[in-house]
């Protein structure tokens, strides 16, 4: 699975725990399951979702290889002068591989 994380700034609190095909996803204590297991090539049209905002914001499936796009928590800008580099540092987008 390839996963892109692109930055969203939230009070929410969101986990994920990531196996081969699915994704459980907690945000606030609220949480919601996305089983891509089933998904053949192409891209989905939409993912619903309990959560809002719906933490995946993509999902395809490209020669047998799952690629999702997430959304990457983002607090609110901190007041420390030191922190703010490594805040800043958070608003580029990522790309993870779990196999």
């Amino acid at each position: 699975m390839r996963i892109s994380y692109v930055p969203h700034r939230t009070d929410s609190v969101i986990e994920y725990a990531i196996s081969t095909d699915r994704i459980t996803v907690t945000m606030d204590g609220v949480q919601d399951v996305f089983d891509f297991s089933t998904m053949p090539d192409g891209e989905t049209s939409e993912i619903h979702s309990i959560l809002d905002p719906c933490p995946v914001l993509n999902a395809k499936r490209v020669d047998g290889e799952l690629h999702v796009t997430l959304i990457r928590p983002i607090g609110p800008r901190p007041s420390d002068p030191e922190a703010i580099e490594a805040w800043k540092r958070l608003w580029t987008d990522d790309l993870e591989e779990v196999r």
